[in-house]
Formats: structure tokens, C-alpha cells, sequence
């Protein structure tokens, strides 16, 4: 089905409202209508009118070609320039049919747009623009839902289970990291679209992605293909440099698990600089502490991003330790980790089970947004 618009309508305006029909809004502000100006040009812009709506309406490049009028192979070249800049998905069936599809500016276009190659007379001004639209509007549609799109993963090795709570016993394997990863046919690591975008102190090569997403971000150069042994090396040297699993809110077939900081991430920054509550969502696990084992070096307070830990000083007949607030914690398991008398652990004492699959997880994230 062709879906052009007419040509006195703006082609960057057309493309937007396309890119926003999606659970997570591409909002019409300043700095968006002027980044889509400076990423695509007005033909190419035209080109993705085609698509009705990200991800679920794919198009081979003869069914492109046919709607627009165009030639096959001059729509081909241009559909895999724009796949290669990361401004267009680009993948390949099991039997080896080629695909394409429209990505939302979040998450999509930001995260393959910033893990590439970006020219260095786009960088600093794609960067000012992407800033200025997480100000503007786009930061909140980090967590527009009831139902957060992303979820924390707490550190595996962490966890545990506490029987005297009214949780299931077991540690299901939607909350384990690495069942996330074994459960992929196919592991790319890429750069932190984040933190390419606001540099910190923090690694930049961080993030992980799956299945066809790997294969689009391998086969631009975007990203490396890498093992599961070596995936689950990299997530305990990410750990070490305090940085936190999150991952897509369903039960299997991960999309991708980033390894955020609190200076430059967008999910996490949705919490501390937006204070939005939806921003994602936490995992089945709280810190336990154990106070007898506790030297109160401060190690858990300066690693946890969220301020759940706290600093309680000696007075009249009271020792100084370390308080916890619960309600700030997340369950990402970072202050257990870095314990070095394994004072503090993960206790699972909830039971929130995500959707099965993410098909069923963007639908309720859909189903319940909130603005």
C-alpha cells in the first residue's frame, strides 16, 4: 500500500508523524524538526513516506520502488545509504529476503545514528539538536507508560532468594543477565549512544544488542560481533566500572542491554535529572544489609546512582552506619558488587512479571501510556 503525502505538505514534518506513531512519541518541537532536516534531505525524507509506521510495516526495496515509481537498483542504493548512516533499519530473513524499516527517533534512530560514524561536520550540531529535543519533550518519552518499555537486570551474581518474603522462591530466568544473552543466535557490541552524545568518564563501547538489530549494526561497522563467553565477560567488566543493566521489559527475545551511568544516559536520566517515575522499571530485587558485616567505608554510597544509601554518623550512643531508603532502590545489584565484605546482597521480594515477548511488551506500553 503506497502511503505518500501530498507535495505541498513539509517532507521532514510527513516523516515525523510517521516516526511518532509508535508507543514512544517523536514529538514536534524545535530541535526535532530541525534534526530531521539536518539527518535527511527533502527526497530522502519523501522516500520514507512509503512507511506507514515504524518497525511493523517492512518494505523490500522492489515493493519501495514499485509504490514511488522509482528504479529498483537507484531505490536499493539510496534505502541502503540511509541503513548505513543509521537512519533506516535494514534486515535480512532467514532466507536471505532484505527488508527495511522506519525507526522511531527513540529507541532506534538515536542508538544507530550515535553508535556509527557520524560526519564531522554533522557531530557537534547533531548532538546540540539531540540535547535540545531530550529538553524539549523527548526525555519524558523515555517514560511515557504505566508499563515502562525498559527494565533493570540486577547483577546476577548478586541475587538471591529470601524465603520469608511473599515472592516465588525461584529466580526466574527473565532476571538472570545471562540467560538474556544465551538465548540470542546472534551478539553485536556497540558504542553507548549516550554517552557519545554527552561524554563522561565512563567506557563509550558498552552496549549490547540481538538477532537482527546485531546483524544491522555488524554489517554498517556500527558495531562487533562477539560471543556469548565474551559477552558475559564484558558485562563483569562493565560492573566493575559501576555501570547498570537494563534491558526491554519482556520475558525473552532481549532487543539489546545497556550498561548505564548516571551521567549521560537518557533511561536512567528519565529518574534522577526528569523525576519520572516511568522511566523504567525496577527489578524483583531490594538490597539486604548486613549491619554486623558492614565497615561503613562509604563504597555503596558513592556507587549507587540514586541516593539509596546513606551515610548515618555516630551520635550520643549510636555507631555510625550505612541507612538504606528502599523506595530509591532499583535492585541493580552495583552497591552488593562493589562490597568488598559482602555486607550487602539482593533479595528477591517481588513477583512483577513482564510481558512474554517484546511484540506484547511495546503493545501494553501503548495499552497504558499516560501522556
Amino acid at each position: 500500500m503506497l502511503h505518500m503525502v501530498r507535495d505541498d505538505k513539509d517532507p521532514w514534518e510527513a516523516l515525523r508523524e510517521r516516526m511518532s506513531r509508535w508507543p514512544v512519541r517523536t514529538p514536534k518541537t524545535k530541535s526535532i524538526q530541525q534534526l530531521l532536516r539536518l539527518l535527511y534531505t527533502a527526497e530522502e525524507a519523501r522516500l520514507l513516506h512509503v512507511f506507514a509506521q515504524p518497525y511493523a510495516d517492512a518494505k523490500t526495496a522492489e515493493e519501495i520502488a514499485a509504490a514511488t515509481k522509482y528504479a529498483v537498483d537507484s531505490t536499493r542504493r539510496q534505502l541502503d545509504d540511509l541503513a548505513q548512516r543509521g537512519l533506516l533499519m535494514k534486515t535480512h530473513s532467514r532466507t536471505g529476503l532484505v527488508r527495511y524499516h522506519l525507526m522511531p527517533l527513540l529507541p532506534g534512530l538515536f542508538e544507530a545514528y550515535f553508535a556509527g560514524e557520524i560526519p564531522p561536520e554533522n557531530r557537534e550540531e547533531v548532538k546540540k539538536l539531540m540535547k535540545g529535543a531530550y529538553d524539549e519533550g523527548l526525555g519524558m518519552e523515555v517514560g511515557p507508560s504505566d508499563y515502562p518499555w525498559s527494565r533493570v537486570l540486577p547483577i546476577e551474581k548478586t541475587i538471591s532468594v529470601n524465603r520469608q518474603v511473599e515472592a516465588a522462591p525461584a529466580i526466574l530466568p527473565f532476571e538472570k543477565v545471562s540467560e538474556f544473552i544465551r538465548s540470542s543466535w546472534k551478539v553485536a557490541l556497540i558504542r553507548c549512544a549516550c554517552r557519545v552524545k554527552t561524554p563522561c568518564t565512563h567506557p563509550v563501547e558498552t552496549c549490547l544488542c540481538f538477532d537482527n538489530m546485531a546483524v544491522y549494526m555488524i554489517e554498517r561497522g556500527a558495531g562487533k560481533e562477539v560471543t556469548v563467553e565474551q559477552a558475559l565477560t564484558l558485562l563483569d567488566q562493565f560492573e566493575k566500572a559501576g555501570l547498570m543493566h537494563t534491558t526491554t521489559n519482556a520475558q525473552t527475545k532481549p532487543q539489546f542491554i545497556c550498561n548505564c551511568c548516571a551521567c549521560s544516559c537518557n533511561l536512567r536520566g528519565g529518574l534522577v535529572r526528569l523525576h519520572n517515575p516511568r522511566a523504567f522499571a525496577k527489578s524483583n530485587f531490594v538490597i539486604q544489609r548486613d549491619d554486623a558485616a558492614c565497615t561503613t567505608c562509604g563504597k555503596c554510597v558513592e556507587i549507587c546512582p540514586f541516593g539509596a544509601n546513606q551515610r548515618h554518623g555516630a551520635h550520643d550512643k549510636e555507631p555510625a552506619r550505612i541507612i538504606t531508603f528502599a523506595e530509591r532502590c532499583v535492585g541493580c545489584g552495583l552497591c552488593a558488587y562493589h562490597c568488598s565484605k559482602k555486607a550487602i546482597r539482593l533479595v528477591k521480594t517481588r513477583d512483577e512479571t513482564p510481558e512474554p515477548t517484546p511484540v506484547e511488551a511495546w503493545q501494553k506500553v501503548e495499552a497504558q501510556r499516560v501522556h
